[in-house]
């Protein structure tokens, strides 16, 4: 009897310990505390849209394919490389033009594609109407565009690109500093972009003790700047600031040379285009870009996939991007709270364009660093005062 008592007693632990393994390895499979597997796994195959608001067409096309291409790059890495946790990338790009049209788009987007993500605007005149849909939506955004306020737009929104609340101080500590110029013409852009960098510059150079002695923005289909030069020329300022989009950069260099005002010129990160340097009058002028890490690895790679060099200061932030939601993705799931939970907290050291992404609390990059270049014979070079 007592040996029968024994011997049920050894099969009750049997039992019990065959239990727990089972347990354990459910834990593991599904993710359990302490598991490395990522949270939100699924049984589910179905493709994880990424959504992309790029300018497909209109003035700033060239740039649009460039990040396009980026975009898909990365997307076909991660594919290749087993997806999201065994899940496909679909990436649905949509054309924003630049243009208030990111409203459209995003809704879109957010409301009938249903993407978990997006990466976009590039452009602050399609992000400033834009992102509000995304943040209603709750969708994770990594903004490219660089107008100040953007990320100021909800919780939902991120940049991986710098501010133009860098690139406006930045300048503004250039042109007192360095080319120690006092007084300053302003000619910019009314849209997101050109009031944001105008707002943070002059308020910069005036605390600097420089004088603003001429400020007009115009509207970005304006290229005759004849009556506003003129204005310009007799406020006699010792330099130009023109923080214009490339076909209103490229009018305005030449109408101030054709009307003698032969000032130093300094423009923002938007004349970094052919379309600036090949004014025969561009020769000479500055332009501000933010400094990135320029990969010849990154080049290589991204003219091969797009069968040319299409390589341009944004396409490595674009596929930074990608990289950097499908990453929180694979840790998180496809929860997009979580993954904006996520985002927030993120530190990411395998960037492309940047050493570190990591967010302030206002969900922009920590910091940023910019460099000068000049136009010289239809090209750009770096730049340094001899």
């Amino acid at each position: 009897m007592e040996t029968v008592e024994k011997q049920s007693k050894t099969w009750l632990w049997v039992i019990i310990v065959l239990i727990l393994a089972g347990v354990i390895y459910l834990l593991a499979t599904l993710g359990g505390p302490g598991i490395t597997t990522p949270t939100g796994v699924s049984e589910d195959t179905s493709p994880i849209k990424i959504g992309a608001s790029f300018p497909m067409t209109g003035e700033a096309a060239s740039d649009g394919e460039a990040v396009a291409a980026a975009a898909q790059l990365a997307v076909k890495e991660i594919n290749d490389a087993g997806g999201i946790n065994g899940r496909k990338i679909e990436l649905v790009i949509k054309d924003d033009a630049c243009t208030s049209k990111g409203v459209d788009t995003i809704t879109k987007l957010a409301e009938v594609d249903k993407v978990t993500v997006i990466v976009g605007p590039l452009c602050s005149a399609a992000a400033g109407p834009g992102l509000p849909v995304a943040e209603k939506n709750g969708v994770p955004t990594m903004v490219i565009a660089s107008a100040p306020n953007l990320t100021k737009t909800g919780d939902y929104i991120f940049r991986n690109y710098p501010s133009d609340a860098f690139q406006g101080k930045f300048t503004a500590e250039y042109i007192f500093n360095t080319l120690k110029k006092t007084k300053v013409a302003v000619l910019y852009v009314k849209n997101d972009w050109g009031q944001g960098i105008n707002d943070v510059f002059t308020a910069r150079f005036k605390e600097l003790g420089g004088q603003i002695v001429f400020n007009e923005g115009v509207t970005q289909d304006v290229k005759d700047f004849k009556t506003l030069v003129t204005k310009l020329k007799a406020a006699k300022p010792d330099v130009f600031y023109g923080p214009l989009y490339p076909a209103g950069g490229a009018a305005a260099i030449k109408q101030l040379k054709e009307l003698s005002v032969n000032i130093p010129i300094v423009g923002g990160d938007a004349w970094d285009e052919e379309e600036v340097w090949k004014v025969k009058e561009a020769d000479g002028a500055l332009y501000i870009v933010a400094k990135t890490s320029d990969s010849p690895a990154f080049r290589d790679k991204l003219s091969s996939f797009a069968a040319k060099d299409i390589t341009n200061r944004f396409s490595p932030f674009s596929y930074d991007a990608v990289k950097i939601l499908a990453k929180v993705m694979i840790k998180v799931g496809t929860d997009q709270k979580t993954i904006r939970d996520e985002l927030a907290k993120l530190v990411y050291t395998e960037a492309v364009a940047v050493p570190v992404v990591e967010f302030d609390a206002n969900r922009d990059l920590k910091s940023a660093d910019f460099k000068v270049l000049v136009i010289k014979n239809g090209k750009s070079e770096p730049y340094t005062i001899k």
